[in-house]
């Protein structure tokens, strides 16, 4: 394998890897959410735009990541307002997501991350689709 394409290999693991991070934080910002846990307002526009980088491909990942990275120390920060156990949940599943090993069946059953489930599809491919 060339080095190009080696590098595109990599890029492309490092995106879908951010691509569960992002899940997991906006997942974790809804159910902050959800239970009336303060949510800096910036947050969402910082996931939004972390999406876009993430999905369009045409930003390279570490800027996708510096996005995600800003979110992800603003939530972290008012994670402790969910709890010992829901935030140890949450932690799990992002070191998860930036490991790479993030079991994508297993986090279809967590209901906060339902609605990014069918939204985003976890960057799947819709090529081809009608």
């Amino acid at each position: 394998m060339s080095y190009a394409k080696d590098a595109t290999v990599m890029e492309f693991e490092i995106l879908r890897r951010l691509g569960g991070k992002w899940a997991v934080l906006t997942a974790m910002s809804l159910a902050m959410h959800k239970k009336g846990i303060p949510v800096p307002p910036d947050i969402n526009e910082k996931l939004k735009t972390a999406r876009v980088k993430i999905v369009s491909g045409c930003v390279s990942p570490c800027e996708a990541n510096c996005t995600l990275a800003e979110a992800e120390s603003r939530l972290f920060a008012q994670g402790p307002a969910l709890g010992d156990e829901d935030f140890m949940m949450w932690s799990d599943l992002l070191g998860e997501a930036a490991q790479g090993k993030l079991d994508y069946a297993r986090i279809k059953v967590i209901s906060a991350l339902e609605p990014i489930h069918q939204d985003c599809k976890f960057l799947g491919c819709s090529c081809g689709q009608a």
